[in-house]
């Protein structure tokens, strides 16, 4: 990552700002749908590492950063189809952005129009980009 934390967090904050129509188009907020199952994530990853990961990022930011990955991933693959199997494997936010890629009353090509991908993908989780200060 060769961006500053601040630019990091803006970046995460600006894609997660433009997933603001998942939150209002109907009864169910998509958004906070995958936003709570990142988060919960995060945390037993965290609770469970063996040693100290000294969290650049608040749980919660990383869990956009997860969210914003899934909607990545959802955008351009229209139409996909999943077995049984894979659903085993999947991160359920992976499944809801997949559904929302899906559903004609959102248009994720729309949201993101001007988005930075490439440098959102330049912040990597593994890499410590994320986790570690």
């Amino acid at each position: 990552m060769s961006m500053s934390k601040k630019q990091a967090t803006d970046l995460i904050n600006e894609g997660w700002n433009r997933l603001h129509p998942l939150a209002v188009m109907d009864w169910r907020d998509y958004r906070q749908i995958m936003l709570d199952s990142e988060i919960k994530d995060e945390r037993q990853h965290r609770k469970s590492c063996p040693f100290d990961l000294s969290p650049k990022f608040s749980a919660a930011m990383v869990a956009k950063w997860f969210v914003l990955k899934a909607i990545w991933g959802a955008k351009g693959s229209r139409g996909a189809r999943f077995t049984a199997s894979d659903i085993l494997h999947c991160k359920k936010s992976y499944l809801v952005a997949h559904a929302v890629n899906d559903d004609d009353r959102f248009d994720l090509d729309e949201m993101f129009a001007g988005y930075d991908w490439d440098r959102f993908l330049s912040i990597d989780y593994s890499q410590a980009d994320l986790v570690t200060g």
